[in-house]
């Protein structure tokens, strides 16, 4: 079962004030440390960001831009990209502001995955995290025509799918694993 890894870098960072992607955790950057996690599991993974940072990532890496039909149309342009761009069973969401998240958890998470479902995503007691998530490769369709009616909430499309929740604890019992980095202070 082919799955491929999406790593979502091309947000505006907005609330963080830099590119989240080339934050620093230690010595790693951010998008670094989620490549890492994707790489583990993943038969190949894309970096889907904006067109002004693709020069800044490594160029053995495979970094893209969002199609022109969808482009600036937030992680739902991204996930349309990686999977109009690489056809695959499955594909892992993983954007570059959860730098915490490692190989342990990626694969406890691939361990979880519902194949029933359209999408396995994980929740803590707090919240839902949809972008640390496993999509089956069988709805882009649906996933375009969403983006093209402006319908662009992550959690709105995940409402309209069959998506199954893994509480947390089961990949990860710290909560703080999982958290997204929105402010340049760690």
């Amino acid at each position: 079962m082919k799955t491929v890894g999406i790593l979502l870098a091309g947000g505006l960072s907005r609330r963080f004030g830099s590119p989240k992607a080339f934050a620093k955790i230690g010595d790693d950057y951010f998008y670094e440390k989620v490549h890492q996690a994707l790489s583990a599991v993943c038969d190949e993974v894309v970096i889907v960001t904006r067109k002004e940072l693709v020069q800044l990532f490594p160029p053995e890496l495979e970094v893209v831009t969002d199609h022109v039909a969808v482009s600036d149309k937030g992680p739902l342009a991204g996930i349309s990209t990686a999977m109009k761009l690489k056809r695959a069973d499955r594909y892992m969401v993983l954007p570059c502001d959860m730098p915490f998240i490692g190989p342990a958890e990626t694969r406890e998470l691939l361990k979880l995955v519902n194949s029933k479902a359209q999408v396995t995503a994980v929740k803590t007691e707090d919240e839902k995290i949809p972008l640390f998530s496993i999509w089956a490769g069988n709805f882009s369709e649906e996933l375009e025509q969403a983006i093209g009616d402006e319908k662009l909430s992550v959690f709105d499309f995940l409402n309209s799918l069959e998506t199954t929740w893994i509480d947390h604890w089961l990949i990860h019992p710290n909560k703080d694993k999982f958290r997204n980095i929105n402010r340049n202070s760690l």
